[in-house]
């Protein structure tokens, strides 16, 4: 049933709206989690965890939903591999899975970007380091589980770690759970990775082209030029963030390359 609902979204295509949309927290977190009732008292402190993990898997699924479809088409190896972290992870069924699925299918034709669902959910999320640390986990297992690493995961990946605040030696250590680089690949990495991923660059890259592609993110999401666009107080608060994550990821590049010897 789960995976015949992945495949229909598929080809349905439904459209989707921003996630403040469909994540009203008291829904989810009453609707999403299928817990069993029998003898339970709902406390305050019960109804909280609820919403809390509710919230929490809406950003699982919307997340990984974007995962899957980075390099192409969805393929029945991610699928199944949905389906397991339904039943056996998360123990989803009834209406739970029902809204997990939904919320898949949705996510793949969201026309909001990955940086915008993965800032959302690291606002939501940030003061719990597990909680960050095992979401870019759960992506990089959805990554693995055809067997490769598309360098369009990989570049996705590499930008959740620069949305999420990790570091590169604590991405290397999720990333050796699922892969083995050859020993000529493992001392190219550097702390610095997630920021050149912010700026859409690389490690080898010029000064020059840094510079260049920088100026064009910084004029894309400045403040100001997204006020001339938007009237909506949640797209500029994105933009507000994403600009400063820009400046800062330029700015620590420079730094570190200004001390070079």
């Amino acid at each position: 049933m789960g995976i015949a609902g992945i495949f229909i979204g598929d080809m349905i295509g439904l459209p989707f709206g921003a996630a403040t949309g469909f994540v009203l927290g008291s829904l989810i977190g009453h609707f999403f989690i299928d817990v069993p009732r029998e003898g339970l008292v709902e406390t305050d402190e019960f109804k909280t965890y609820k919403r809390r993990q509710g919230m929490y898997l809406y950003h699982v699924f919307t997340l990984c939903a974007r995962m899957a479809k980075v390099d192409g088409a969805v393929n029945r190896m991610e699928v199944n591999h949905m389906e397991l972290l339904m039943t056996q992870q998360f123990k989803l069924s009834g209406n739970g899975r029902a809204h997990a699925i939904d919320i898949w299918n949705k996510a793949k034709t969201s026309p909001e970007t990955f940086e915008y669902l993965a800032l959302n959910f690291y606002k939501e999320f940030h003061q719990e380091r597990h909680q960050v640390l095992n979401m870019l986990d759960l992506l990089f297992a959805l990554a693995a589980s055809d067997g490769n690493l598309h360098p369009a995961e990989e570049n996705l990946l590499l930008r959740a770690a620069g949305l999420f605040h990790i570091g590169r030696m604590q991405y290397d250590r999720i990333k050796s759970r699922y892969y083995q680089p050859p020993p000529s690949q493992q001392m190219r990495w550097t702390p610095l990775d997630p920021y050149y991923a912010i700026l859409g660059a690389e490690a080898h890259d010029s000064l020059d082209t840094i510079k260049k592609k920088f100026r064009k993110l910084a004029m894309q999401w400045h403040p100001d030029k997204v006020a001339a666009r938007t009237i909506s107080p949640e797209v500029m608060r994105h933009a507000q963030e994403k600009f400063q994550q820009i400046n800062d990821a330029y700015e620590k590049i420079i730094a570190a390359r200004q001390t070079r010897p």
